[in-house]
């Protein structure tokens, strides 16, 4: 009676279903995603924030370059950014955590004196940017962004996994 009753209406019995169906296989998939979430190590969350919001003002100062953009005092906003960020990274990498869902390598803390000196010499470059694009020179930006760019390499190489050994990749 019910079926006739939704066919007389013009509506299929499976879209109905469907409909019904697919917010709670959504909701069970989101479910368990945050389950997975919850057990990573605060400590490795945290981190990932930290590098996370570097990289994205990394990539907004390469946008803005690449694409010629105006967009007057951003560039040095964002290098002025992660250079405040730099102080942030030793912290967040004091707990010795390598295993889970992240990129670090032992060697952080097997040489913690030459990953502070790594991060010395970002947060260096990061200022020297920050001054560069303030002064309102381009021909010292480039340079500058250069040297910026040196510096994160010079920390990812040593201290951090190649991407085809990323987790994100497992």
């Amino acid at each position: 009676m019910i079926r006739h009753s939704i066919s007389a209406l013009g509506l299929d019995i499976r879209v109905l279903v469907l409909a019904f169906a697919l917010p709670i296989f959504v909701a069970s998939g989101v479910a368990r995603a945050d389950h997975h979430e919850q057990d990573v190590d605060p400590n490795i969350k945290y981190r990932q924030s930290v590098m996370s919001i570097i990289g994205t003002n990394m990539g907004a100062i390469g946008d803005i370059m690449k694409n010629r953009l105006s967009m007057p005092g951003a560039i040095a906003n964002h290098a002025g950014q992660m250079a405040e960020s730099a102080g942030l990274i030793a912290p967040a990498f004091k707990k010795s955590i390598s295993d889970g869902p992240t990129d670090a390598k032992e060697e952080i803390w097997q040489d913690w004196a030459k990953f502070e000196k790594a991060l010395a010499k970002f947060e260096e470059s990061a200022r020297a940017m920050q001054t560069a694009a303030s002064s309102g020179d381009p021909e010292q930006v480039g340079p500058a962004m250069k040297a910026l760019g040196k510096s994160c390499g010079g920390c990812h190489k040593p201290f951090r996994k190649p991407k085809e050994e990323s987790f994100r990749n497992m």
